[in-house]
């Protein structure tokens, strides 16, 4: 374990008193460690030279990194494959605070504070036993002395003796309560997946509205937020991948048609095809496709006896998606 943490199980305090930072993880592997941050940088992942090893096939190498800057924690992604989740909203890097919980693939950890008053009391050591003394005379009297106050303890109380206090009640007593925890937990877990479920499929369902309704950019922006939200969901990936060569496809019809038509000195339908192009592309200029379409619009113009630009087709409009 790094010297910028102190692994410690959950229910158990830092040595030393003072207000300290920690992570404990909740899922996983190392579910019920808790991690106090003794430094500044503390990294998370999968290496064994990392601060705080996540046990998660889906954590890279070097995952994610907790910086200190006085006050305030910043929780950053340090270039993972799978991403970094902070609550329920993917994240490359953002400010982290008391009760938040981080997700590294299907394991959680939540970050929180502990304060300890007063240093770990040390254990209290037995009092030795004094050996006994020489002749049976003088220890059976004390051993009749004893017995005899005892008794009469015993019978003068009005009120009986309490039961012997048993460790299994507080055994039990602490199970219920961890039981309780967890099952809240994992309550609280299922009602998240039904939100993000609700939340992805509302996206992914306008995804598609705006793919059959051709508004590909709106399309593809929506297939893109839902692949932050789910990074391994395979119908958005792919609707995504197809609306994306859609819009390939019918870009190249219209440059087909402008040069198809440009050639036999339909000059007016040409100019139609590329600025269908360029209504395309309008937010894109430093594609090649828009580039390429506005150079033969101005070439056309030409042709036609007009003025630079007085097509209008390059100057900025609202878009039609």
């Amino acid at each position: 374990m790094s010297k910028n943490v102190l692994a410690l199980k959950h229910l158990e305090q830092p040595p030393e008193p003072g207000v300290w930072w920690r992570l404990v993880c909740l899922t996983g592997q190392t579910k019920g460690e808790a991690y106090i941050i003794k430094g500044n940088r503390v990294v998370m992942g999968r290496s064994e030279k990392a601060d705080i090893r996540v046990m998660d096939i889906k954590s890279s190498r070097e995952h994610a990194e907790l910086t200190r800057v006085g006050n305030d924690w910043t929780l950053s992604d340090l270039g993972s494959q799978n991403g970094l989740v902070l609550n329920d909203q993917k994240i490359t890097q953002s400010k982290i605070k008391e009760g938040d919980k981080i997700v590294i693939g299907q394991t959680v950890y939540k970050f929180g504070r502990v304060e300890v008053k007063t240093k770990g009391s040390p254990k209290k050591e037995e009092a030795p036993v004094a050996p006994p003394e020489s002749g049976g005379r003088k220890t059976s009297a004390l051993l009749t002395l004893v017995i005899v106050v005892a008794l009469g303890v015993i019978f003068l109380s009005d009120d009986p003796p309490p039961p012997p206090k048993t460790r299994l009640a507080d055994s039990s007593k602490s199970k219920d309560v961890s039981d309780e925890y967890l099952r809240l937990i994992q309550q609280r877990k299922l009602n998240e997946d039904k939100t993000q479920k609700l939340k992805l499929n509302t996206i992914f369902q306008r995804g598609l509205r705006e793919y059959r309704e051709k508004n590909y950019f709106r399309a593809i922006n929506e297939f893109n937020l839902a692949l932050i939200l789910n990074p391994n969901d395979p119908l958005a990936d792919f609707y995504l991948r197809k609306t994306k060569e859609e819009l390939d496809r019918v870009i190249a019809d219209h440059f087909i048609k402008g040069t198809r038509d440009e050639e036999g000195l339909h000059y007016q339908s040409a100019m139609v095809s590329y600025c269908s192009v360029i209504r395309l592309l309008h937010d894109y200029e430093t594609d090649a496709r828009y580039k390429t379409a506005e150079e033969n619009i101005k070439n056309l113009e030409g042709k036609m006896g007009l003025e630079p630009g007085e097509s209008n087709c390059t100057k900025k409009q609202p878009a039609s998606q």
